[in-house]
């Protein structure tokens, strides 16, 4: 019992911490695909580092020299990596560096194998201007940058790639509309190595603009049927509104937030696509998505205050008399629901909701 009793805190706790992560996510950030602020990048690391270089391996092993130097002064004599360090291959210093960067006191480091020919890349990604939720980079430049990199034969290009088009926020995505081709976004979906991209390869199908894809995207809807499909099905169903529109979120409720038997995995996910639509705008609009919402707050859910951050966030207060009526009625409702409900009306600005706030504790309902 005391075992059950702590994994129900443990889940209570995440998904409260979902909601409040959530309700305070950058607005540059893609809700699906970039949770983070973008740290721990390629582009962060070199931009955290005091020298950056492109060495290789001598002969019998004493050490690496620099064969470009990419940022900072260079190094006295060999690089010598700490021994926690992986050691590089001896190879060829004309076919592969090791890109190795300094960081304060921590000595050197391997950031993972580069073709030298890349040391033109490297400057320029290093030109780039950071990504942070204070200032506005030149997303068009950025996003052409790296958009023809996407599963480059170099795995450290590759991964720089994904990466910064990952962080970028859903709206700047569309800028690579022309500049991508469905027919690889569909073959990088179903590469098993490429799992933990899928959900950035499902949002850019949305964002290639060829609606003839829809049913492909549909039959990859139908085999997603565990939670750790989560991320892969929201971002699916983010791509079938880009392609879709408004006459898509039709189907999305049809499907999903009003078909009987589906898990809260599946609402959930159905729900973050709609939430990163209505935050856009642009596709499908606010109006629409607020009424799915009041749709899905209507039904008999113990999920109803999934959305109530985005209502908060856009200002839409009318649905206090609703949520008041759920906590009221003792009907179940999950942890993160029941919570969000409750701040939603302590945020609404009305007074009315604050008398509603003033009854329910009245009456114990809080």
């Amino acid at each position: 019992m005391i075992i059950a009793n702590r994994k129900n805190d443990v889940l209570r706790a995440a998904s409260l911490l979902l909601l409040l992560l959530l309700s305070v996510l950058p607005a540059w950030a893609c809700a699906i695909c970039a949770p983070g602020d973008g740290r721990g990048t390629l582009s962060q690391a070199l931009r955290q580092a005091d020298t950056v270089v492109l060495a290789s391996p001598v002969a019998g092993g004493a050490g690496l020299a620099v064969r470009q130097l990419i940022k900072g002064a260079p190094p006295q004599g060999l690089i010598r990596l700490p021994a926690s360090e992986p050691r590089p291959l001896p190879v060829e210093p004309t076919a592969l560096s090791q890109l190795l960067y300094h960081q304060g006191s921590a000595g050197w480091q391997s950031a993972g194998p580069l073709d030298a020919s890349r040391a033109d890349w490297l400057r320029q990604l290093l030109a780039l201007p950071p990504v942070t939720d204070g200032s506005a980079p030149d997303w068009d430049r950025r996003l052409a940058f790296f958009v023809m990199d996407l599963e480059s034969p170099e795995p450290l290009v590759a991964q720089a790639a994904y990466e910064e088009i990952a962080v970028a926020p859903y709206g700047e995505m569309r800028r690579l509309r022309g500049r991508l081709r469905a027919a690889w976004l569909l073959d990088w979906l179903d590469t098993p190595r490429l799992a933990a991209r899928r959900p950035l390869y499902a949002l850019l199908l949305g964002v290639s603009g060829e609606p003839e894809r829809a049913p492909a995207l549909q039959q990859r809807l139908a085999r997603l049927r565990q939670p750790a499909d989560a991320a892969v099905l929201s971002a699916m169903l983010a791509a079938w509104l880009e392609l879709q529109g408004e006459s898509g979120v039709a189907w999305l409720e049809q499907h999903y937030l009003q078909a009987p038997g589906r898990q809260e995995w599946e609402y959930q996910a159905a729900l973050l696509a709609l939430s990163v639509h209505g935050n856009d705008g642009q596709r499908v609009s606010r109006a629409r998505v607020v009424k799915a919402y009041g749709d899905f707050v209507r039904q008999d859910t113990p999920l109803a205050g999934w959305v109530a951050s985005d209502l908060g966030n856009w200002g839409r207060w009318e649905f206090d008399q609703r949520y008041a009526a759920l906590l009221r009625s003792g009907r179940p409702q999950s942890f993160a629901s029941r919570y969000a409900m409750v701040f939603y009306l302590m945020r609404n600005p009305k007074p009315q909701a604050r008398a509603l706030l003033d009854a329910l504790r009245a009456e114990g309902a809080l």
